[in-house]
């Protein structure tokens, strides 16, 4: 597979957010190519063009001492290799099957969004030596954030022969970050695609193949526990675990396990993950931008990448299934998920008795004359030619001209985004979550490592009481363990903020522990410090938050990723305190004397308390509709002993027609002595927009908006209205005492949003809003 994060303007299929393009190519499947012509005619003969492998950036000899830890890995690994030489070798050609889904999406508050989602069918003939065949059976693409409905791939034919696998080199084709496709001709492309463009940045990263000959000095093993496997004739397997230790924290080396049969040495399964996340400023070769900068560190976390196989014919081990899951953090911008899918099925295997030679490399290095000669030929053809894993192959690519039949065809899978449409199971993905998180015990596999970010994009915020603040922060990452500090101080206030914390991190769920002391938000769920808030401050004068500080401990789990099910949980003890307004500086004032209205004084307490949040999500962007439940309760006890609990409920429709509708509700209550700080509050773009933000405080409260706009998610304009009641909590009314009504324009399917809205009930007035994150 090859994940490549490209932040451009670039003339194929793009994901773009404010100029951000994230691209996700899994397993080589990349946009862009154009698709070949079907053929009929006999071709000429083919050719196969060995490339040279990547120099290793290491000038030093690596050291290759201690690599095993016991005997039982020495065994394994010898006997791994020497099966890749002689077994796989034998195939003369295969047939099969092949079936591949992905999704990229953006997780927000409100809700997940799809960004790119496709799905392809192919039957594969792959011959050694000559040209192969490749007949699509069906293809299909979405982007809902910016097209209706589902369009033909371009390039279908350049993405279905990627489906392909040389066998030869099985274990690691299929797990390529960036390695395939990687010759001079293309980089000279994309040089010259990229000249004049300060947003783009090129990615080419290849892992190490932890069975390759001299990865001992990249690697460690240790054999591990022994799985028996009933075949369905009714022998038995059994599989030895050979754990795979990266020497280094380097983003291509691997970390994980193969599962190898004891007798055969052929890798049954394989689950693994990279010694450490993508870091583009550490990964990159290439000068990054200075727009790219701008969006602060940018991260990709593989949180796994799994292949099974299946014993075909009883004698060769070939891929029956490779997932991937990963998730992309662009600074302050929201998490882009990716997760990737391909099954094979319907094998059939011819072989010769002796193992054939694999191609001997001969060219020079940077030499790529054959390789364009390959396409040249395959070009004038009517072919594919294909480069990938140190050799070039051409391919006979047969696409119907019958678009509509390709985009529902039955052989096609479900989207990946579909309820219940995943090939792994729960538990399996629990399983591989159990295989990838490191023991505790294990720690002396890993070397801390340090990162530091000082007055970066995501150390700067702005509000009424810091005003500028500046942040400051370390981390350590050390195998299971994640420890963080955090330093910052307002311009305005000059009050220190710091923060100290620790986590440990599974494929699922982060659980951290940290004392602090912070600026906290009444309503943590108002996303007070991002970005947004900052710039409508700063250039609206508006901070529609209210605040406090803090100063205790917390311990806290939530979701690595969103999923159909999310809860989180957090179990404090702090002191609070009031705050005040400390700065009116806003380009606001140009307009306003007084943008920033004084803080609402919070009580002084010293609270302990436990809170709770749980959602469900049914459908998604491709279902006639999607709708979330929720609900969110805390318990807290000190000065004040008080609860409150809320519920909420969503339903979209992103096409009814030619239009699209959001509906949402939500209600809740307190119970006890409630400090000013423990009050619902309505007011704001979150709430009822039109108002000042948090202009009413009660004990209960309810809430309800509608949307409708035309099914165009590109750009639009929304119709929306607001309604909401704050009061006591044993005096429920349903005359709001706050509604408005307006119009909005909204990009991306609502992840930017400009409102223009107006209160019909005192205090009467418009408002402009401008937020990110929207219902439609």
């Amino acid at each position: 597979m090859l994940i490549a994060v490209a932040l451009a303007a670039l003339p194929h299929r793009k994901t773009t957010v404010a100029g951000l393009t994230v691209l996700i190519f899994a397993a080589g499947c990349g946009p862009g190519r154009k698709p070949p012509a079907s053929v009929s005619a006999p071709a000429p003969a083919p050719v196969e063009v060995p490339q040279p492998a990547q120099p290793s950036p290491a000038a030093q000899p690596l050291d290759t001492t201690a690599a095993f830890v016991d005997p039982g890995a020495a065994a394994l690994l010898r006997g791994a290799r020497e099966r890749r030489a002689r077994v796989e070798r034998t195939i003369d050609l295969y047939r099969v099957t092949a079936r591949q889904r992905m999704h990229v999406g953006v997780e927000a508050l409100t809700r997940d969004r799809t960004l790119y989602g496709g799905e392809l069918a192919a039957r594969i003939e792959w011959r050694r030596g000559e040209t192969g065949n490749v007949r699509v059976l069906g293809a299909r693409e979405v982007s809902p954030t910016t097209e209706r409905g589902v369009q033909l791939p371009r390039g279908i034919g350049g993405d279905a022969v990627e489906l392909a696998f040389d066998p030869d080199e099985l274990q690691l084709s299929l797990f390529q970050f960036g390695a395939g496709g990687t010759d001079e001709e293309e980089r000279e492309e994309k040089a010259v695609e990229r000249k004049g463009d300060t947003t783009s940045v090129s990615i080419s990263v290849a892992p190490i193949d932890p069975l390759a000959p001299g990865s001992e000095a990249h690697y460690r093993y240790r054999s591990g526990d022994t799985t028996t496997v009933r075949l369905p004739d009714g022998a038995q397997l059994r599989l030895i675990r050979l754990e795979i230790i990266p020497r280094r924290r380097e983003f291509r080396l691997v970390r994980g396990s193969l599962w190898i049969d004891s007798q055969t040495y052929g890798v049954a399964r394989s689950v693994l993950t990279t010694a450490r996340p993508f870091d583009l400023r550490r990964d990159v070769d290439d000068d990054i931008p200075r727009v790219v900068n701008t969006f602060g560190a940018i991260r990709a976390t593989v949180r796994y990448i799994t292949v099974e196989y299946a014993l075909v014919q009883g004698r060769w081990w070939l891929p029956r299934l490779i997932a991937m899951d990963a998730v992309a953090s662009v600074g302050v911008l929201a998490g882009v998920p990716a997760r990737f899918e391909r099954s094979y099925s319907d094998y059939e295997v011819q072989a010769s008795a002796a193992p054939q030679q694999a191609p001997v490399s001969v060219l020079a290095q940077r030499d790529t004359a054959a390789a364009r000669m390959c396409k040249r030929v395959a070009e004038a053809a009517g072919e594919v030619c294909h480069c990938e894993s140190n050799r070039c192959r051409r391919w006979r690519v047969e696409v119907p001209s019958d678009t509509a039949a390709l985009l529902a065809s039955p052989e096609l899978p479900p989207p990946l985004a579909s309820e219940g449409s995943r090939l792994l199971t729960g538990e399996e993905v629990e399983s591989l979550a159990r295989v990838l998180t490191p023991s505790l015990r294990r720690l002396g596999d890993f070397r801390p490592e340090l990162t530091t970010q000082i007055a970066g994009l995501r150390m700067l915020r702005y509000n009424r009481v810091e005003g500028l603040s500046i942040g400051a922060r370390a981390d350590v990452a050390w195998g299971p363990l994640a420890m963080d500090a955090e330093a910052r101080i307002g311009l305005a206030d000059r009050e220190p903020g710091v923060e100290i914390g620790i986590a440990r991190e599974s494929m699922a769920r982060r659980t951290r522990l940290a004392g602090y002391r912070r600026l906290a938000a009444f309503d943590p769920s108002a996303r007070a410090f991002g970005v947004g808030a900052s710039l409508n401050a700063l250039l609206l004068g508006r901070d529609e938050a209210e605040y406090f500080r803090a100063t205790g401990a917390e311990l806290t789990s939530q979701p690595v990723t969103g999923g159909r099910w999310s809860y989180a949980w957090r179990l404090f003890g702090e002191h609070q305190h009031a705050v005040s307004r400390n700065t009116q500086f806003s380009l606001a004032r140009a307009w306003e004397a007084e943008p920033f209205r004084e803080v609402r004084a919070a009580d002084d307490a010293d609270q302990a308390g436990l809170g709770l949040t749980l959602s469900r999500t049914f459908g998604g962007d491709r279902a006639p509709a999607r709708f979330t439940v929720g609900t969110g309760v805390e318990g807290q006890t000190g000065t004040f002993r008080f609860g409150r609990g809320q519920a909420f409920a969503r339903l979209g429709v992103p096409s009814a027609g030619p239009f699209a509708i959001a509906l949402e509700g939500a209600a809740g209550t307190t119970a006890g002595e409630v400090p000013v700080q423990g009050m619902w509050y309505l007011g704001g773009p979150s709430t009822v927009r039109g108002y000042p933000g948090a202009l009413l405080g009660d004990e209960a409260f309810w809430r309800a908006r509608a949307e409708v706009a035309r099914a165009t998610p590109a750009a639009r304009l929304v119709l929306f209205s607001d309604a909401g009641w704050v009061g006591p909590r044993d005096a429920w009314q349903l005359d709001p005492p706050l509604l408005s009504a307006g119009i909005g324009a909204s990009f991306l399917d609502g992840l930017v949003r400009l409102d223009l809205a107006r209160a019909l009930r005192a205090p009467t007035g418009w408002r402009v809003d401008l937020y990110l994150d929207a219902a439609l």
